[in-house]
């Protein structure tokens, strides 16, 4: 047996029926405040600087090697081709003969 419910509700009259704070105006301050942050930041955003650093950052760190062998790697897979698919035979299963049992008198 299946019984299947559905309710419409908008989110903040859920919210009401929960008895859960009303969060409308957080949720406003916050996206206000991210805004003005990144409003700022893009003025002296510098994307050429930002890229070096992060490069320099990834060689201290010792992952730009594993970024470069990474994409050499991948070139090398690119460039080869793919490799030919030889069906070999299946080895014969080993079955072990058991010596034949005497009769018993």
């Amino acid at each position: 047996m299946q019984i299947k419910i559905e309710i419409d509700v908008k989110p903040e009259e859920l919210r009401r029926f929960l008895g859960l704070p009303d969060v409308g105006g957080l949720q406003d301050d916050l996206i206000h405040f991210l805004r003005d942050k990144v409003e700022q930041v893009n003025e002296g955003f510098n994307p050429t600087d930002f890229v070096k650093e992060n490069i320099d950052t990834l060689k201290k760190t010792g992952a730009w090697q594993k970024i470069k062998s990474r994409i050499n790697l991948m070139e090398e897979e690119a460039a080869s081709p793919p490799p030919k698919k030889t069906t070999r035979p299946r080895p014969k299963p080993k079955t072990t003969k058991r010596p034949a049992q005497k009769p018993k008198p």
